[in-house]
C-alpha cells in the first residue's frame, strides 16, 4: 500500500488575525505529530509537493473575477505587510493566494499520481480549507473549494463519470453542494450539525435539481450526536446510496470539528457540538475505505477541512493517514467522548432518511454474501459446529459487517 501525503510549508504562510480559529498551527501540529511518531520516513508513505492549480482548473468551479480579486487583495496585503479581510470571517495575507492555489492543487497532484499508478490513495494536509467557498466568494474560512476543484478535474481531465464526495465536517459544505446541485455526475453526502448551526444550510429535503435529483444527500443532526448515531447513518444511508451510484472515485472532506473536544473557545461558533472521538472517526474511515475497495478499486483522496482543537485535529489527521496506509490503530490523546443522559431514536431517523432518499428496501449489490456458517455459530454457539457443512463461502469480518441492514 502506497499513500501520498500532499503538503507544502506554504500553507503555514496563510496568516489570519490573532485568535482566529483557522490558524497556521493546525497543519503545523499534524506535521509535528507525524515527526514525533517517526512516520515521516515510514515505508509506504510518499511525500508530494502540491502543484498550483491553473486558472482554467480553478475557473471550472469559481468565477474568474473572484479568483482575480483574491490575488489582488493578497497583493495588497503584501504591500501593506499585513492582513486584509476578504469577507466577514475569511482573511488573506501576503502569501495567502499562493497557499490557496496550492491547497486547490493538492488533490489534483494526488489524483495525477493515483492515475499514473504511483500511489493507492492520498491525504491532502492543506489550508485554507475549502468546502464553504462558493463560486463567487469566500466563506467560512475557505477561499477556494479544494474538493470541488478535484471533482471537476477528475471529470474533465480523466473522464470520470461518477465521483462521490463524503463530507463529515461538523459544518455543512454549502459551497460543495451548490457547485454540484444540478450535476448528476457527483454524489454529495454530508452528515453535519443541523441549522441554525453554521452555515445554516444542508436540509434533508435538498436532493438536487433536474437530472441530479437524488445525488445530494444531507443528514442534519442535533447537537451531542456521537458514533452510535453516525455509524448506522454510514452503514444504512451512505453505503447503499454509494452502492446505487457506483462511484469511480471517492473524495473525503475530512473535517474533524465534530470531535468532542471542539469547544466554543476554540471555534468561535455555537456550542454544544458533536461527540465523536478519534476512535469514532477512525471507524467511520474504516467504513469509507472498505466501501472504496468494494466500489472503486480503493481510490480515495482525503482533503483536510475543519478541526480547530489542535490536539484532536492532529490525532484525527495522523490516524487517517495511518488507516490509508493499511493500519487500523488510532492515535488518540483525548480518549472516549462523554456520555449524554438521553437517547436519539436512530431507527426512526434511519427509516425517514431511507424514505426521503428512496433507499427503502434497497439491498447492496456490491457487498459480499454473508458467511452463513459463521452467523450460525454466533447464534447457536459451539453446538452448531457439529452440524456445519464441510464446505462454505467465507468472508472477512469487515465485509460481512458492512452489509446493508433491513428496514424496521
Amino acid at each position: 500500500m502506497t499513500t501520498a501525503l500532499i503538503y507544502d510549508p506554504i500553507f503555514q504562510e496563510h496568516h489570519v488575525p490573532d485568535h482566529h480559529p483557522e490558524r497556521p498551527q493546525r497543519t503545523e501540529m499534524v506535521m509535528k505529530y507525524l515527526d514525533a511518531l517517526n512516520w515521516m520516513d515510514r515505508e509506504g508513505l510518499v511525500h508530494l509537493k502540491p502543484r498550483a492549480v491553473t486558472l482554467d482548473e480553478l475557473a471550472a468551479v469559481h468565477d474568474r473575477a473572484y479568483i482575480q480579486e483574491v490575488e489582488h487583495i493578497s497583493q495588497q496585503a503584501a504591500h501593506m505587510n499585513g492582513i486584509r479581510q476578504l469577507n466577514v470571517d475569511t482573511y488573506v495575507s501576503a502569501k495567502s493566494y499562493e497557499a490557496a492555489i496550492k491547497a486547490a492543487g493538492a488533490p489534483l497532484t494526488a489524483l495525477d499520481a493515483l492515475m499514473r499508478g504511483e500511489i493507492n490513495n492520498a491525504y491532502c494536509l492543506v489550508r485554507p480549507p475549502g468546502h464553504h467557498a462558493v463560486s463567487e466568494s469566500a466563506f467560512g474560512f475557505c477561499i477556494f473549494n479544494n474538493i470541488a476543484v478535484a471533482a471537476r478535474y477528475a471529470i474533465d481531465h480523466y473522464g470520470f463519470e461518477r465521483v462521490m464526495i463524503i463530507d463529515y465536517d461538523v459544518h455543512h459544505g454549502n459551497g460543495t453542494q451548490e457547485m454540484f446541485y444540478d450535476d448528476p455526475r457527483v454524489l454529495y453526502f454530508s452528515v453535519h450539525q443541523a441549522a441554525p448551526f453554521f452555515p445554516g444550510t444542508g436540509m434533508s429535503d435538498e436532493l438536487g435539481e433536474g437530472e441530479a435529483v437524488g445525488t445530494n444527500i444531507n443528514v442534519p443532526l442535533p447537537p451531542d450526536a456521537g458514533f452510535e448515531i453516525y455509524e448506522p447513518i454510514f452503514r444504512q444511508i451512505m453505503m447503499p446510496a454509494a452502492d446505487r451510484f457506483k462511484p469511480q472515485l471517492i473524495l473525503v472532506s475530512a473535517g474533524y470539528d465534530a470531535h468532542w473536544k471542539e469547544t466554543k473557545a476554540e471555534t468561535g461558533l455555537q456550542n454544544p457540538g458533536m461527540l465523536l472521538s478519534t476512535a469514532g472517526f477512525a471507524k467511520l474511515n474504516e467504513i469509507i475505505l472498505h466501501l472504496a475497495d468494494l466500489l472503486c478499486e480503493g481510490r480515495v483522496i482525503m482533503v483536510q477541512e475543519g478541526g480547530y482543537d489542535l490536539e484532536s485535529n492532529a490525532c484525527c489527521a495522523v490516524t487517517s493517514i495511518n488507516q490509508l496506509l493499511g493500519d487500523d490503530a488510532a492515535v488518540d490523546g483525548a480518549g472516549p467522548a462523554p456520555t449524554v443522559p438521553y437517547h436519539i431514536n436512530t431507527d426512526v431517523l434511519i427509516g425517514e432518511l431511507r424514505r426521503i432518499h428512496k433507499l427503502t428496501g434497497y439491498r447492496m449489490k456490491s457487498a459480499p454474501k454473508p458467511d452463513i456458517a459463521k452467523l450460525r455459530r454466533e447464534r447457536e454457539g459451539p453446538a452448531a459446529s457439529a452440524t456445519e457443512p464441510t464446505t462454505s463461502t467465507t468472508t472477512s469480518d469487515s465485509s460481512s459487517c458492512c452489509q446493508d441492514q433491513p428496514d424496521e
